[in-house]
């Protein structure tokens, strides 16, 4: 096995990947993109099918770029590459980007990674970890850039290693059969973590039990020395450490690693105690906190000293659609990256003790992905959404009529309306708006609830 290089050239791609190689081979490549729209000068362009369009056809905007190498398949047709520049071609090009990211892992000796996967979380999870292993470790740690956390963004990730990386935080997110598996076979953790197992993708993997049996797979490939990091209220603990080799270490228990108390400041976030010392945590909603207790409980496992947890712990800003908080005269908390029935509690658990002097809006988009689960799920929402006490309640999306029939039999009284044109809420929305109101956005990806941000631009949000 050859020892991890900070650039790699054509010649050595087109090896590692079972390639024909045409143009220059030793073009270097830094990093790794599938999006031509991303690239830059150095960059291995990864030419995929995708569901609209075939990266094929970008090929030349990804050289124009400044891409110096292109892995292509090798059945489309795609423009010869320039001087200086090199074409790979190959017969499945996603399976030749796990496999250069795999040898890389792989060359990476010394390497520390931490896995990090769960229904809900794992981002947040993910950026307060990194920034506690950032202040211990400086540049000598790899993390994964946005949610770059499937089949594509983590092999992406880890082109991005160098030799002068110790550790990297990898997310691990999934929404196939098999699919984390893949994902464990590349990233290699020593360190994973499952921070819940909730009904996100049970539509597509069919039931909690199988999205269970799916994220455990993150363990293939442990042995003694692996660390599983869950949580010890874990309703499924019991099945995902099942045969698990290695340590287990548990988070969200008070007493345990440290943590003493919580004390919440509203959408401030809380005041942490850990062994005798306050930390200015800024994330809001309990979830924060036991987001945070895993990340400490990966950290501790690394070896990662006091010091660095509480600087990274207070270190860390809420990320776009994750419980963000934008003030002004109205305060709007916008939670709409995702969202699924576990993920719409913790964001009405903190709505409903969010102290305003105005009236509270609420503004729900549609639960996604859920399968037979859809239809309990909704009615069930509908009633959890009128308990957390809104004055003004709306809602978009199709699904969303049974919502709002949920809310009317659990007595909501107050002012009810369900939206499908994004630009009629958006004006009931400026219409009912006033000094003083707080209002929750939550609603899956596909919702998009960020394209309201006008309005709150008008009332001086953000």
């Amino acid at each position: 096995m050859n020892a991890l290089v900070d650039t790699l050239d054509a010649g050595t791609i087109a090896r590692i990947v079972g390639g024909q190689l045409s143009g220059d081979s030793n073009s270097a490549v830094v990093r790794a993109r599938a999006d031509s729209r991303l690239c830059r000068p150095g960059d291995l362009y990864v030419a995929l099918p995708g569901e609209r369009t075939d990266g094929s056809l970008f090929v030349e905007s990804a050289w124009s770029a400044g891409s110096s190498v292109v892995l292509a398949d090798q059945t489309r047709r795609v423009p010869r590459p320039p001087n200086g520049k090199a074409l790979v071609e190959v017969s499945d090009p996603l399976a030749a980007l796990q496999r250069l990211a795999k040898k890389r892992r792989e060359q990476a000796a010394g390497l520390k990674v931490v896995g990090i996967t769960g229904s809900n979380g794992k981002t947040t999870t993910k950026e307060i970890l990194a920034a506690i292993l950032v202040d211990w470790k400086n540049e000598r740690v790899l993390v994964t850039e946005g949610n770059y956390n499937s089949e594509i963004g983590l092999p992406l990730t880890m082109i991005d290693l160098r030799a002068r990386h110790e550790l990297a935080v990898l997310e691990m997110g999934m929404n196939r059969q098999g699919e984390m598996a893949l994902l464990a076979d590349i990233g290699k953790p020593d360190v994973a973590v499952i921070t819940n197992i909730g009904s996100a993708h049970v539509g597509m993997l069919g039931s909690r039990k199988a999205v269970a049996e799916e994220k455990r797979a993150i363990f293939n490939g442990a042995g003694k020395n692996t660390v599983a990091v869950i949580g010890a209220d874990e309703p499924w603990k019991d099945f995902l450490l099942e045969h698990f080799p290695g340590t287990v270490r548990l988070f969200g228990v008070w007493g345990l690693d440290g943590w003493e108390n919580a004390q919440s400041r509203g959408l401030d976030g809380y005041c942490l105690v850990r062994h005798g010392r306050n930390i200015d945590f800024q994330l809001p909603g309990r979830h924060s906190v036991l987001n945070a207790m895993a990340a400490v409980a990966a950290a501790l496992a690394l070896g990662a000293p006091e010091d660095s947890i509480v600087k990274g712990l207070e270190s860390v800003k809420a990320s776009f659609g994750r419980s963000e908080v934008m003030r002004g005269r109205v305060t709007v908390i916008r939670d709409c990256y995702n969202a699924n029935p576990e993920s719409l509690q913790a964001a009405l658990d903190l709505f409903a003790v969010t102290e305003t002097k105005g009236n509270r809006v609420l503004v729900l988009g549609e639960l996604l992905e859920l399968g037979s689960e859809t239809e309990g799920a909704l009615r069930k929402a509908g009633g959890a959404a009128v308990a957390a006490g809104p004055d003004v309640l709306f809602l978009y999306g199709e699904s969303m009529t049974l919502v709002e029939t949920a809310a009317k039999d659990a007595g909501f009284d107050g002012q009810l309306r369900c939206f499908t044109d994004i630009g009629e809420l958006e004006m009931a929305l400026s219409a009912v708006l006033g000094d003083g109101d707080v209002v929750l956005l939550k609603g899956s990806r596909g919702s998009a609830l960020e394209r309201l941000n006008q309005v709150f631009t008008e009332v001086g949000a953000g």
